[in-house]
């Protein structure tokens, strides 16, 4: 059981960007200081830090450090060094624990996991030396995704193999590491849930329609555009997986939902996301007091989605129709972060998903298929 966190305590966050910007801005809102371990100073989470700490996630000086000014700590998603943040901090003060760390930062071992509970997931399998592939192609068929097994790489480290010849080409390109050769599929849709479990308290958010463009999250909506079978199955697939992570705090599932219906675990993350954010303006509270909550033994609220919704991730590309939006749209929420980040903001916009999509299309600028 996560021991009683007072307002007025120190809250650690390794990691930076949005989302630890967001975790300190929400701590200080519940009556926390905050101390952010992010690795440049210019880093946009440092507006909101009490305390700021220049360093990697897996510098053990400023690990060290970080764990001396900090009554309780917490990782923002899984880059980070789990060993050595369990030889660092105490029980206590990591409440999440790292063994979550060992499942979503090996893509092997993740699949190793999901099929131990038996979830259904794309046919897969290792790939070690540039010979390995064709026999790996031959088991899984085309088209096949090559992926380094370790997470955090860039889409640029992946090949979609689509014939011999890419096959070939990957052969050459191969590294000298392990891969997943995993399938491929087309015209699917991509859905989440977010997670929160603390002790034999779990909670279980709606689900969540996401919307990519070459790998980047363009649009998020709920409800789902999915039959309320699988909504159902979701839900058990939650539970499930939940029940055998030793672990604290908010995580998702994303999944793939074939055009037949057939439902894919795709992956397990820690920690906030940013299609997460939707849940503010829908569910009546965010991601990240949900996640605060677990980890300084607060009670769990029960969620509800109290209204349809559509989130839009802002970049820097996107603030010429933004201007023009805000001019326009008395019913939209925006939401702006300090300059320096990858994201500059983010559009809220709830009532009838319908309406909205018409409305968001209509731009000429954003879509939502």
């Amino acid at each position: 059981m996560t021991q009683f966190i007072s307002p007025g305590a120190t809250i650690g966050i390794i990691g930076g960007g949005v989302t630890a910007f967001q975790m300190a801005n929400t701590a200080n809102s519940m009556g926390m200081r905050t101390v952010v371990l992010a690795p440049t100073q210019t880093d946009i989470a440092f507006e909101k830090a009490d305390i700021p700490l220049v360093g990697d996630a897996t510098d053990r000086t400023a690990l060290k450090e970080l764990t001396q000014l900090s009554t309780v700590m917490t990782f923002t998603d899984e880059n980070v060094d789990g060993s050595l943040l369990a030889e660092l901090a105490t029980a206590n003060q990591l409440p999440s624990g790292v063994d979550i760390l060992t499942v979503t930062q090996d893509r092997y071992l993740e699949k190793v996991f999901l099929d131990d509970l038996n979830m259904n997931i794309l046919p897969y399998t290792q790939v070690i030396t540039p010979n390995d592939i064709k026999e790996a192609v031959d088991t899984i068929g085309y088209p096949a995704l090559l992926k380094p097994i370790q997470k955090g790489m860039g889409v640029d480290q992946q090949l979609l193999l689509s014939t011999a010849d890419d096959v070939a080409r990957a052969q050459q390109l191969l590294q000298q590491r392990p891969y997943i050769l995993e399938a491929y599929l087309q015209d699917i849709k991509e859905v989440a849930v977010i997670v929160a479990k603390a002790g034999a308290e779990v909670r279980i958010g709606p689900v969540i329609q996401n919307y990519f463009d070459r790998h980047q999250l363009k649009a998020s909506s709920v409800r789902a555009n999915v039959d309320p079978a699988v909504i159902v199955e979701i839900r058990r697939i939650a539970a499930k997986i939940s029940e055998k992570l030793a672990y604290t705090g908010i995580f998702s599932l994303e999944f793939f939902l074939a055009s037949n219906g057939t439902l894919y675990v795709k992956r397990v993350y820690p920690g906030p996301k940013l299609y997460g954010h939707l849940m503010l303006n829908t569910s009546d509270i965010s991601e990240y007091e949900l996640h605060l909550r677990a980890i300084l033994g607060w009670p769990l609220p029960e969620l509800q989605l109290a209204e349809d919704g559509v989130g839009i991730p802002l970049r820097s590309e996107d603030m010429d129709a933004v201007l023009t939006q805000i001019q326009i749209k008395p019913d939209w929420r925006f939401t702006f972060y300090p300059t320096g980040g990858e994201l500059t903001g983010e559009i809220q916009i709830v009532g009838d998903l319908k309406a909205i999509k018409a409305s968001v299309n209509a731009t000429g600028h954003f879509v939502i298929q």
